[in-house]
């Protein structure tokens, strides 16, 4: 769990209190599997929620919540939403200036606490497909993620991440790599195919541009050298694509100039 500081540099206590109620809060959910944890990367800062905060913190005061784990699959996920706890909070003290990022974030088996959240990003689908979950089990389960989110933790806005091109990744040998590269399209069409019966729920569907000159080999240029996971650019990709989503929704729900948190 972490939050942004609204300010970058202030010559006075009244200063930093004019430059803290200058931007709207926003409460962010970072869940899922191990791309939402950001395996692929050395640090938080170059993964999704690093990405995330930064862009983010432009125009929001950033209040965030990462939890991810590696191997974690949409049963998984929906368990550890139902787990949540009422909010216990501390009170901020006041009188403290809070460091610009904390870093700190719950582990993915310790329980969530039940708070608001503006903005739900969701990773999930990859350990599905890799143990076979069904259609009908992976449908239910994501109905319940979405109610529960709304329900519990009164997202406003819930974005999916379409499950990546696993047709394409290099660490999957063939004819595996085609056979679950077909497992992630079948899901992927059920995920939108659900979505479209809630409003303020999304699916995020990454395109692959170059980020170079070259347009032959492009997925290797956003995945890690494990081969399964993104790199830098591809978490950034991710990011900037999520930022765009959230900045558009929000906008249309409660005006630029109004506080979402």
């Amino acid at each position: 769990m972490g939050r942004c500081q609204c300010v970058n540099k202030v010559d006075s206590k009244a200063d930093l209190k004019g430059h803290a109620q200058s931007k709207p809060s926003l409460a962010l959910l970072i869940v899922g599997d191990s791309a939402a944890a950001g395996v692929g990367v050395s640090t938080q800062k170059q993964a999704l929620s690093g990405w995330l905060v930064e862009s983010l913190s432009t125009n929001y005061c950033i209040n965030w919540e990462l939890k991810a784990k590696a191997g974690v699959n949409s049963t998984d996920l929906l368990s550890m939403l139902q787990r949540a706890k009422p909010n216990s909070e501390p009170t901020v003290d006041s009188k403290s200036t809070p460091p610009s990022i904390l870093t700190s974030t719950h582990d993915f088996d310790t329980p969530l606490e039940c708070r608001a959240f503006d903005v739900a990003v969701i990773s999930i689908g990859v350990n599905d497909i890799t143990g076979f979950t069904s259609l009908r089990k992976w449908r239910c389960n994501l109905k319940h993620i979405i109610e529960i989110l709304k329900a519990r933790f009164q997202c406003r806005f819930i974005v999916f991440t379409a499950l990546p091109p696993m047709h394409e990744f290099p660490a999957l040998p063939q004819p595996l790599r085609w056979v679950l590269g077909q497992k992630a399209k079948y899901l992927n069409a059920a995920l939108l195919k659900l979505v479209n019966n809630y409003h303020g729920v999304n699916v995020l569907t990454l395109t692959l541009n170059p980020i170079d000159n070259s347009q032959s080999n492009n997925t290797h240029n956003y995945i890690a050298e494990d081969g399964f996971h993104p790199q830098v650019a591809g978490y950034q990709l991710w990011s900037n694509a999520v930022v765009k989503l959230v900045n558009e929704e929000l906008d249309e729900l409660v005006g630029k100039n109004s506080h979402v948190g």
